[in-house]
């Protein structure tokens, strides 16, 4: 297999892009996305498709390189976080209506799945008691940690 340069299919990325945010459901997503739904697009596709993979090709084995590498590198605000997934499937959506990309919807569908998953994800700490081996045991005993049964 040939490989194409990388960036070599941007032309064709930026012109899909530009044609959808003047549709005009193009252009409702984007203004709920924000100014920068245009360059979120083109990073998620040119993301997805990578340097090996036409953008018509596009498959849902690409769609988390396009989330994760693709938005991810955006730093997005969290207006951005919640608006991204319908944006990228109307995108696809999109792109199948217009005769460029086989299976859009489907694709639509797993792009926006996978943008929730990655993009809203709250990441959860658990409070811990950091306890020396001279502090009490936290178990209430009253004994020192590294006397006490209850942690061993």
């Amino acid at each position: 297999m040939i490989r194409a340069p990388m960036g070599a299919f941007s032309e064709t990325i930026e012109h899909w892009v530009s044609e959808y945010l003047v549709s005009t459901t193009g252009e409702l997503n984007a203004r709920q996305f924000g100014e920068r739904a245009g360059a979120a697009l083109v990073s998620f596709l040119e993301a997805a498709c990578g340097s090996a993979v036409a953008p018509d090709e596009l498959s849902e084995a690409a769609i988390p390189d396009g989330v994760a590498i693709g938005l991810g590198r955006l730093n997005l605000s969290d207006d951005e976080r919640q608006a991204a997934p319908a944006l990228l499937a109307d995108l696809l959506a999109y792109l199948q209506a217009s005769g460029r990309l086989a299976g859009g919807e489907a694709l639509g569908a797993y792009a926006a799945s996978s943008a929730t998953a990655y993009l809203l994800k709250k990441q959860v700490r658990r409070a811990t008691i950091k306890v020396g081996p001279n502090d009490p045991c936290p178990c209430g005993s009253g004994r020192k940690y590294k006397k006490c049964g209850m942690h061993g």
